[in-house]
């Protein structure tokens, strides 16, 4: 009869021990998601800003006003995977362009003002911490000096 109380008192164990591990695991995996992202989105705007600054370039040479070369570098950004709301200019480009030629210095960048759009950080209200910590912004700029 002993053995059986005993046994009552520890029903329900299994389930509070999985439900405090599956809380960690999971905070673990949305966690590195979560720094996945970013980076990802990071090295996808480098690339991008990168190789609008080429198409750019290698377009001032066909005689092509510096408006068709800033639709160009938007253009390239356009036919990316990004959706066109993570692709938006970086102040001091113009409201609608990607490019800026300042003399002989071209450069390019692209950015995410609002990282947790597309990722929601998790509250943790009794920690008063957020999970993942993202950045502020996501950014790729790409600069060349022309000689």
């Amino acid at each position: 009869m002993q053995r059986h109380t005993a046994r009552m008192r520890q029903r329900g164990a299994a389930s509070i021990e999985f439900a405090f591990m599956f809380v960690l695991v999971f905070m673990v995996f949305y966690g590195m998601v979560g720094y996945f992202i970013p980076l990802l989105l990071s090295a996808t705007y480098h690339e991008l800003s990168a190789e609008a600054l080429r198409q750019a370039v290698s377009l001032q040479y066909a005689s092509l006003e510096h408006a068709e070369l800033k639709d160009q570098a938007k253009r390239v950004i356009q036919d990316s995977w990004l959706p066109a709301v993570w692709a938006q200019p970086c102040p001091g480009y113009g409201e609608d362009t990607f490019l800026k030629i300042a003399g002989n210095t071209w450069s390019t960048c692209i950015r995410h003002g609002d990282p947790s759009a597309i990722l929601t950080p998790i509250t943790l209200p009794l920690l008063d911490l957020e999970w993942p910590p993202l950045p502020k912004e996501i950014r790729g700029e790409t600069t060349i000096r022309l000689h």
